[in-house]
């Protein structure tokens, strides 16, 4: 579970020696309770600290008290249960946890009540604020930062967030992907409330210019894969003063809080994460290892008879004017006329002299002749053909070569293969195996559902992120069924809120020696913020019409893992 408490982290360490000496002596308030329930975590931790009666109380074993929560519309109720804990400055406070998910939209009350003495009970109402997913826009840049505004609806209150950064080439791991969190200088990121949303101005390149120059990471030889910043939303009590807290203040008995019986704060909080792919311009100027080409990401997407399609996997347009699309030298192909632009994650369709040729490629060259990216169109093996179709990326934009098993195999990309004509649009697959059939996300137990939809399907694996690919969850086959199901893993990580899924599959007839099935990603889905105890996917089961995704991929069913897709029935 994330512990983004953002100011209530403040509160939580001020008010770390109220254990041992509380300022509060003579109260009949029984305790003072510190902490957020998470809409999207399958854990819950409250702090708990007794009003004490003395100055030398012990409070360092097992605290007398039976903390439960309660929604109001649902009844579901929950027991927490105690765990003693030694802070950083050496003070032991008592964390009641509880494995337990609230649900958004409801209004939960936690009870603390003493099981001695005069049996006083503390309680807070906690509003849970539906979920809600970010939106990222265009981004402003200037001479000193390039600024990203992001968005979310709908939602109480946003005080805040978190830049992430995930990169590989770090001095303390230079092979793997290693996450790097940004902090904000004080002021630096601003939040405003405009026609019933909350947009975040984000100061991406100078909040990471900052970061990786105090850090001695600047021009160092880190890659970034992915950017990430993370809107903390909250319930409307939320309400922090205008000019911050002030820590002389926060502790005081009533200062900020909305605890009855007792003082202290309980909010309700998630984060709506959100992720992008800064331009090369913009990484470069960061300080992160890339050539200064605004090109530099820019993907040869698909190829097909007569055209060729360019993909912007980035927010900001790109100029291609003088760069040449070609299989061969610059003169064989086309060369973009003055003015050619990309906008940001659209397509640019190319036509000229381009097919599809097995062991060919197509290339994007800069103006001065620089391979700026490619597309090999490798031999389809296993009985397979290419059905008068296309050869491309799928999803758009991505790539995982793997290498071959020696001098005559060229190895393959697990996210290129046959498609669908489809120039100037989103990229489908042309053979599908399998897809996605259902998602369930709730708590730590969240599962993927495969539906197998052709035979000689060998293998399938899910994964949440193109560079989690080789960490990803098998899935399993169920006996007697063309169902397939993978659990959440490592590689796997299925957010209450949001997320992405991608389907890994080996499958078709056995190939001839020498010969190795196809092994691509076949399917990949985003979804959005899920109802806890109901899932999401097909109904009917399957892919109705292999063009249109989206058709009948229904919310709000009833998880019925292994077996046919069902719609939720009334008061179920």
């Amino acid at each position: 579970m994330p512990r983004r408490l953002l100011a209530l982290v403040a509160l939580v360490a001020l008010a770390a020696c109220s254990d041992a000496v509380d300022p509060t002596l003579g109260t009949a308030q029984a305790f003072s309770l510190y902490g957020y329930l998470d809409p999207t975590a399958s854990h819950q931790a409250i702090r708990v600290a007794p009003i004490l009666e003395t100055l030398n109380a012990d409070t360092s074993r097992t605290l007398a008290a039976r903390v439960t929560s309660t929604e109001r519309g649902t009844g579901r109720t929950t027991t927490w249960r105690d765990s003693v804990v030694t802070f950083r400055d050496g003070s032991v406070g008592h964390i009641f946890v509880a494995d337990y998910t609230p649900t958004p939209g409801q209004t939960v009350e936690v009870r603390v009540e003493e099981t001695d003495g005069d049996r006083r009970v503390t309680t807070v109402e906690v509003d849970v604020p539906f979920l809600a997913q970010s939106e990222i826009g265009e981004p402003l840049s200037g001479v000193v930062d390039t600024t990203y505004p992001v968005t979310v609806r709908g939602v109480p209150r946003v005080i805040g967030g978190t830049l992430r950064l995930y990169v590989t080439g770090a001095p303390s791991a230079p092979s793997d992907t290693t996450r790097l969190e940004v902090p904000f200088e004080p002021g630096q990121l601003t939040v405003r409330e405009e026609a019933g949303a909350w947009v975040a101005t984000v100061p991406f390149l100078a909040a990471t210019r900052d970061y990786l120059q105090a850090n001695g990471l600047y021009q160092r030889g880190l890659t970034l894969l992915e950017a990430e910043f993370a809107p903390f939303v909250t319930s409307a009590s939320w309400d922090l003063p205008s000019g911050g807290l002030d820590e002389e203040a926060v502790v005081e008995p009533g200062t900020f809080s909305n605890v009855t019986g007792g003082f202290g704060f309980v909010g309700s909080g998630f984060e709506a994460p959100v992720r992008w792919l800064p331009s090369p311009g913009t990484q470069y100027r960061a300080g992160f290892a890339i050539e200064n080409d605004p090109a530099g990401f820019i993907a040869v997407n698909e190829v097909g008879e007569g055209f060729a399609e360019l993909y912007n996997p980035t927010l900001e347009p790109v100029t291609l004017s003088g760069y040449a699309v070609t299989a061969g030298v610059p003169e064989d192909g086309v060369r973009l006329p003055f003015g050619t632009q990309i906008e940001g994650g659209a397509f640019l369709v190319v036509n000229g002299p381009f097919t599809i040729v097995p062991e060919t490629e197509v290339k994007l060259l800069s103006p001065s002749g620089r391979l700026v990216s490619r597309m090999y169109i490798e031999p389809l093996t296993g009985g397979l053909d290419y059905e008068q179709e296309t050869w491309g990326s799928y999803p758009d934009g991505l790539s995982y070569p793997v290498r071959g098993s020696g001098p005559n195999d060229p190895g393959t990309d697990l996210f290129h293969g046959p498609l669908r004509a489809t120039p100037g649009r989103p990229n489908r697959p042309s053979l599908v195996p399998a897809v996605i059939n259902e998602l369930y996300t709730e708590g730590e137990t969240g599962w993927v559902e495969v539906l197998q939809t052709r035979p000689n399907l060998e293998r399938a694996s899910l994964f949440s992120a193109p560079r989690d690919l080789f960490d990803g969850s098998p899935a399993s086959p169920v006996s007697g069924t063309e169902f397939w199901v993978a659990e959440e893993g490592s590689g796997l990580v299925l957010g209450q809120a949001e997320g992405v899924v991608y389907l890994l599959a080996s499958y078709g007839p056995l190939p001839d020696p020498g010969q190795r099935r196809p092994r691509r990603v076949v399917d990949y889905r985003a979804y959005g913020p899920q109802t806890p105890g109901r899932s999401v996917g097909y109904l009917p089961d399957g892919l109705a019409d292999p063009r249109e995704p989206d058709l009948n991929w229904t919310e709000g069913l009833l998880p019925t893992r292994g077996a046919p897709n069902a719609a939720a029935r009334l008061g179920l």
